[in-house]
């Protein structure tokens, strides 16, 4: 995810009072690289890697880089970690990995204080032996850390299942660019009508965003069902915005129940994806898991109402029931067509929502996440 937090890491090496160094575990993201679940070659077209110090580690992986635990086996993070002198170590996400490990062990023989920063949330139900050692494995590894940089209301919740106690925690939002989306979401004059001649989408719609890869996870085919049973359809269009597995059986439900309205950008890389937020009116995602969801944050900071499943780890920050946002059950079309309609429906709720988007995203920031960085650092200083 070094798209999301490179900008960070950017804002916290700006500060006179931090010295930061970045060990990144694999080199994904900053050079183009194949996603599978797309089928698409990546290559982030933002500037990355400039105002902060950092090493790229050597992968000896014999897995791969998408195998789970053993996807990062970097040997050299602990000589590292041990000879930099460091006051504290974050371990960002994706700390569950054999690399992570390793570093937390070499942060305990040094005497540095580590902390963890990640985005789970709705911890599992313990009801099998394999469930009940990983619960136990984490209580314990929640024991040996310093402190927790929580990046969210959910995150927090995961933490105290798990024993960690508020004392430890210091709030670092999982936030994104707010900035570079609400600056490129702008339009010139005909700009928004001609993206949406582009991809055909009707000029009167009120469109409905969906942002992400078209995998099981994300639950595309669900928002589609609920389109479907939409009072008043004609009214509306459906963007899908993203690649993946699922596009075609997709395209054809749409085919087969021809369904008009519903249109399909493909992948949309960093620098073109604000604007393509805001050629929509409301944005959707229906997740049947999603520990966190930054497309909620992008969607937010292009002013638009969020309709997101109550299995996304941004309620509750980022997306707020009854200001900015409505929830609704995960999997649940019925439920959905009637929070769509609503939307659909009501401009004025639509703008008022919007604006408040605008307002809860801009407190949910890297102004923010550098003062909890530095709240904890005081912790750890004599």
């Amino acid at each position: 995810m070094i798209q999301y937090q490179d900008p960070l890491f950017r804002r916290i090496a700006a500060e006179p009072d931090i010295d930061l160094t970045v060990f990144y575990c694999s080199r994904r993201g900053a050079v183009p690289f194949r996603d599978a679940d797309m089928g698409t070659e990546v290559d982030w077209d933002l500037e990355m890697l400039q105002g902060y110090r950092y090493e790229f580690m050597r992968n000896v992986s014999p897995a791969g880089e998408d195998s789970g635990f053993f996807r990062f086996v970097n040997p050299g993070i602990a000589p590292a970690l041990a000879r930099g002198g460091f006051d504290a170590v974050i371990f960002m996400i994706g700390w569950g990995s054999v690399t992570a490990i390793a570093g937390m062990l070499a942060c305990r023989a040094a005497g540095v204080p580590f902390f963890l920063f990640g985005d789970s949330s709705f911890p599992p139900p313990e009801t099998s032996m394999r469930a009940k050692l990983r619960a136990t494995a984490l209580r314990a590894l929640f024991a040996l850390a310093a402190g927790f940089m929580v990046s969210g209301a959910a995150n927090a919740e995961y933490y105290r299942h798990y024993g960690a106690g508020e004392r430890r925690f210091f709030l670092l939002p999982f936030a994104v660019d707010n900035e570079r989306f609400a600056a490129a979401a702008r339009f010139e004059p005909g700009e928004r009508e001609a993206l949406r001649r582009r991809y055909g989408i009707a000029q009167e719609a009120v469109a409905i965003a969906f942002s992400g890869k078209l995998v099981e996870r994300k639950d595309p085919r669900t928002l589609l069902d609920a389109f479907a049973r939409m009072q008043h359809r004609d009214d509306a269009a459906l963007v899908f915005i993203g690649d993946g597995p699922l596009r075609a059986s997709l395209e054809q439900v749409v085919r087969d129940e021809t369904l008009r309205g519903v249109h399909f950008t493909g992948f949309v890389n960093q620098s073109e994806l604000p604007k393509h937020y805001a050629m929509c009116d409301l944005f959707a995602l229906p997740s049947t898991f999603e520990p966190r969801g930054l497309v909620a944050n992008e969607a937010a900071a292009c002013g638009l109402p969020l309709i997101v499943s109550d299995r996304c780890g941004c309620i509750g920050d980022v997306a707020q029931p009854g200001e900015n946002a409505f929830i609704h059950p995960a999997g649940d079309a019925v439920a959905l067509a009637s929070v769509l309609h609503r939307l659909v429906a009501d401009a004025t709720l639509r703008a008022r929502m919007g604006e408040r988007s605008r307002a809860i995203i801009s407190e949910w920031s890297f102004e923010r996440a550098v003062a909890g960085v530095q709240a904890m650092l005081r912790s750890v200083r004599p």
